[in-house]
């Protein structure tokens, strides 16, 4: 079974294994049009941080899900990502050079 999330992209495949019973998902996405428009956005940014607030990145959901599937596997209590507490893991994902294409602009964040 195939599951298409319209608002993120991400495909879901569903599938069982006939001897075990044991259900398996599958998560996919194509990447390449936020990779595109990261990299295109750090080509037309200007250098320097002057005045408030600045674009640093921009993160597929489907990284989003890897994270926090990580975080689940690392024994985090609260494996979002994206929440205040967990500020320290995602600075360390997006200033890593293995996720620069995450970033739409140069600079430790």
């Amino acid at each position: 079974m195939i599951d298409i999330d319209p608002q993120t992209g991400i495909i879901e495949t569903f599938s069982k294994d006939a001897m075990t019973g044991k259900i398996s998902i599958h998560k996919q996405q194509d990447v390449d049009p936020f990779l595109q428009f990261n990299q295109n956005e750090m080509n037309n940014q200007s250098s320097g941080f002057k005045g408030g607030w600045h674009k640093m990145a921009s993160i597929p959901p489907i990284v989003i899900e890897m994270w926090r599937e990580e975080m689940k596997a690392k024994g985090y209590d609260n494996p979002n990502p994206l929440d205040k507490e967990n500020r320290k893991f995602l600075l360390g994902k997006l200033n890593s050079p293995d996720w620069n294409k995450l970033r739409t602009k140069q600079g430790v964040i």
